[in-house]
């Protein structure tokens, strides 16, 4: 949730208003003495709005706020709004929330204020002016600020895509284009820089310990981020400031130095002290091996000091300070940059665009400050203002004036184009980008072009060159010294072949994406890559494997403080549970699902539950309940999300069409779905095209046309080789042949996946029929035991196809 930085005081805030009390802190609605039930999403939408009751707020910027995304249809922004206004008790637009025609809502209840601080909400002019801290007494310590930023609640946009369903384009959109929000010079690295495996462990610089008064408290990233960004533009490789804000995680910065990722690593902590008017910058650096060093500097500028302290430390660690920078304007010019990268990095986007609102005219021309602007529109979903910002400033920025930053709003605008759908003109911005950013001195940003042009050939479906660009981002993301980075980078290349359904080639570079980022101490991250290993080994057939590396994230809320992967990783294990005929534990995680991901909370999540549960009604053997249920799921938003498990689901429901006897309504939708995947062909949708083709003729009596489709998706699933689709064919196709007497070639078939039989049930019954169509009683017996163990909760196939 982005609350309101100008109404946040120093202590815990809570807002009364009819019967009702509103606690942000708590995340709790209180009617009278009764705790409300409110899902997440709304309970966030009526913070919001609240905290920003002094003005009307528009639909994007509310969706950006609650969501944490641009990509959220109005339609359930409504839904929301209406549950918050019936949990208040109003019918309509006149009550507490005012619908603003073409533009937005706004809260127009009286509201009271409380708090553990009696004072009244700040206005802007007197934060600005310093007024709003109350009476001075006769040491007024350090000069007033603005109000300290809520923490950073890390969003990532739609990640991972779900097991079975499996696309990179969310991860590379999370990796790269939250990237283009850092600032040119944020990961420019000298020549002389050591590069390669050779190259030290980049430092991490941790947050600042700075004042008690919360008037200051922006300088726990600001001076964080400045001292990096000023070692790095020395020469010392230094992680960027978003990646050691991702490996603290839930950890104190203090416990940073215990995880993997501090092994060898210099580990900086600045200190900020202000004392009869001047401010005194300590950096300690410590690192396993050789001395610590402590350095300080002093100026009646903090930023001045910190950056004389980063100075002072590049020379005691042997690199050569930055030159230049000392002018008046430039000095002005970094603190406003400093300060607004502070507000954005706690996605504290209105705090950002009031420090710049607040500066002088002279800085907020700077293109610098406009590209902030622009990211600030971003970072609230109003990505065609972005768009337009950026295209203005392009102009004023030539690459001969500066490419790096040039290269950088490229970034921005390939980004924010992505975002709005218009793949076209982002690959076209993303190649001016890397034709600008070769040879500028900024290798990450020139990963990050690499990288936003793979996650628009991956939408594409051009699999080959967004492995070619992960490539190329790769080589400069390790000569930039970004490890996570880099181990993002890995992690991507596996998923762009999970993809490309390609399970055997992914897992193992997924292996190697896990062992980097377990060193690097991500937890967010490790638990992605492992998301993504799942699916993998699911289709490999490795159930235990896949059971394995589940244990290894769950609980999910034990392993991210991120909600939607919560969901993402329960709705994983939900794949698991219903491959290993686990009905009832998938039943009580998809009750859950239902309950808790609501599409006003994470739509991805709950399209998929609502497709998992017509599954497990159908394992369960009820197919007249599991066809509608099916029917429901085919939404739109799982077409366009999820495709593969779109598909997955509309055969299935196929099936119990032709289960419950109703084959005349599944040979319109099986004619329908050949006609789907047409329009969006791949080998493996052609394969489950193909099946339920074969299925559907066969439930005809076409017995001749049955068995060609039957042998033409066999020969396509062993094209592509991937165990889950051979034993999907194989199986029906082998209770065909044997129907029809034909056991030496059904024999032939179910040789092809005997392998698999130990532990997947269709390959055990498909054995089995075939052991008692050849009257082995014994090898019959044996493998029904098997079946029957493999079968856990789910009803027992037919003996033969319908």
């Amino acid at each position: 949730m982005h609350g309101s930085c100008y109404a946040t005081p120093m202590g815990a805030r809570h807002y009364r208003f009819r019967n009702f009390t509103l606690d942000p802190a708590a995340r709790e609605l209180w009617k009278n003495d009764e705790l409300v039930a409110l899902p997440g999403s709304a309970l966030d939408c009526l913070v919001y709005l609240v905290e920003q009751r002094e003005r009307a707020v528009g639909r994007d910027e509310l969706i950006a706020a609650v969501w944490g995304r641009a990509d959220v249809a109005d339609t359930l922004l409504a839904q929301t709004v209406l549950r918050v206004r019936r949990t208040l008790g109003d019918s309509g637009s006149d009550g507490a929330i005012r619908t603003v025609a073409r533009f937005g809502y706004r809260w127009v209840e009286e509201t009271a204020v409380g708090g553990d601080v009696s004072e009244p909400v700040a206005s802007r002019a007197a934060i600005g002016s310093g007024e709003a801290g109350g009476e001075v007494t006769q040491d007024p310590g350090p000069p007033v600020a603005l109000r300290e930023p809520l923490p950073r609640r890390r969003t990532f946009w739609p990640v991972v895509a779900l097991v079975l369903g499996m696309t990179c384009i969310a991860m590379l959109a999370v990796l790269w284009f939250g990237r283009s929000g850092s600032d040119p010079a944020e990961t420019a690295v000298v020549s002389g820089t050591p590069l390669g495996t050779s190259s030290p462990p980049p430092a991490l610089v941790l947050p600042a310990n700075v004042p008690d008064a919360a008037d200051w408290s922006w300088l726990r990233l600001g001076l964080m981020d400045l001292v990096g960004n000023r070692l790095r533009q020395g020469g010392l490789p230094t992680a960027p400031s978003e990646n050691v804000l991702a490996l603290l995680g839930g950890l104190g910065d203090a416990d940073l130095a215990a995880t993997p990722a501090a092994d060898g690593a210099w580990r900086i902590a600045p200190d900020a002290e202000y004392h009869d008017g001047a401010w005194r910058v300590r950096l300690h650096a410590r690192r396993d091996a050789g001395p610590p060093h402590e350095v300080e500097a002093t100026s009646e500028d903090v930023l001045e000091a910190a950056r004389s302290a980063a100075d002072v430390l590049l020379i005691r660690l042997g690199y050569t300070p930055p030159q230049g920078g000392n002018a008046v304007r430039s000095l002005a010019l970094e603190e406003l940059v400093q300060r607004t990268k502070a507000a954005i990095l706690a996605d504290q986007f209105d705090l950002a665009r009031y420090l710049i609102e607040q500066a002088p005219a002279t800085l907020r021309d700077a293109p610098e400050v406009e590209l902030r602007l622009a990211q600030i529109d971003q970072g609230r979903g109003l990505n065609a203002e972005a768009e337009v910002r950026l295209q203005a400033l392009l102009d004023r920025v030539p690459a001969s004036l500066d490419p790096a930053l040039r290269g950088r709003i490229l970034i921005s605008l390939g980004s924010t184009q992505y975002r709005r759908r218009q793949l076209a003109p982002a690959s076209q911005t993303f190649d001016e980008a890397i034709e600008v950013l070769v040879g500028a001195g900024d290798p990450i940003a020139l990963a990050g072009a690499y990288g936003g042009r793979a996650a628009i050939a991956s939408q594409d479906g051009k699999l080959d060159q967004a492995a070619a660009d992960l490539g190329r981002a790769r080589v400069e993301m390790e000569a930039g010294g970004d490890a996570l980075g880099l181990a993002q980078v890995d992690m991507n290349l596996g998923l762009v072949q999970a993809k490309n359904y390609r399970p055997a080639q992914a897992l193992p570079m997924l292996r190697g994406a896990e062992a980097r980022i377990a060193v690097l101490g991500a937890r967010e991250e490790l638990a992605y890559v492992r998301y993504g290993m799942v699916g993998a080994q699911l289709q490999l057939l490795d159930y235990s494997g896949a059971e394995a590396t589940v244990a290894l994230f769950w609980p999910p809320e034990a392993h991210t403080g991120n909600a939607r992967l919560r969901w993402r990783l329960t709705v994983t294990r939900v794949y698991v549970l219903l491959a290993t005929g686990r009905l009832d534990e998938a039943d009580a995680l998809l009750s859950q699902i239902e309950r808790g991901a609501g599409d006003a909370d994470d739509y991805a999540a709950h399209s998929a539950g609502r497709a998992l549960t017509a599954l497990v009604v159908a394992a369960r053997g009820r197919f007249e309940e599991a066809a509608p249920l099916a029917k429901a799921a085919l939404t739109g938003e799982l077409e366009y999300e999820q495709p593969d498990l779109y598909l997955t689901t509309w055969a299935e429901r196929l099936r119990c069409l032709r289960r419950s006897g109703q084959v005349d309504a599944a040979a319109a939708e099986t004619e329908a779905l050949r006609s789907w995947v047409e329009e969006r062909s791949n080998p493996w949708r052609r394969i489950h095209s193909t099946l339920a083709e074969a299925e559907q003729a066969w439930a005809l009596g076409r017995t001749e046309a049955a068995l060609q489709r039957f042998a033409d998706a066999f020969e396509q699933a062993e094209g592509l080789s991937i165990p889950d689709d051979l034993v999907q064919v194989a199986e029906p196709y082998a209770l065909a042949l044997i129907g029809i007497g034909q056991v030496d070639r059904a024999s032939t078939v179910v040789g092809r996946v005997a392998a698999w039989a130990e532990h997947d049930v269709r390959a055990a019954w498909a054995q089995a029929q075939l052991y008692r169509a050849q009257a082995r009683p014994s090898a019959w017996e044996r493998t029904t035991e098997q079946v029957l163990r493999l079968a856990g909760q789910r009803a027992l196939p037919a003996a033969s196809i319908d």
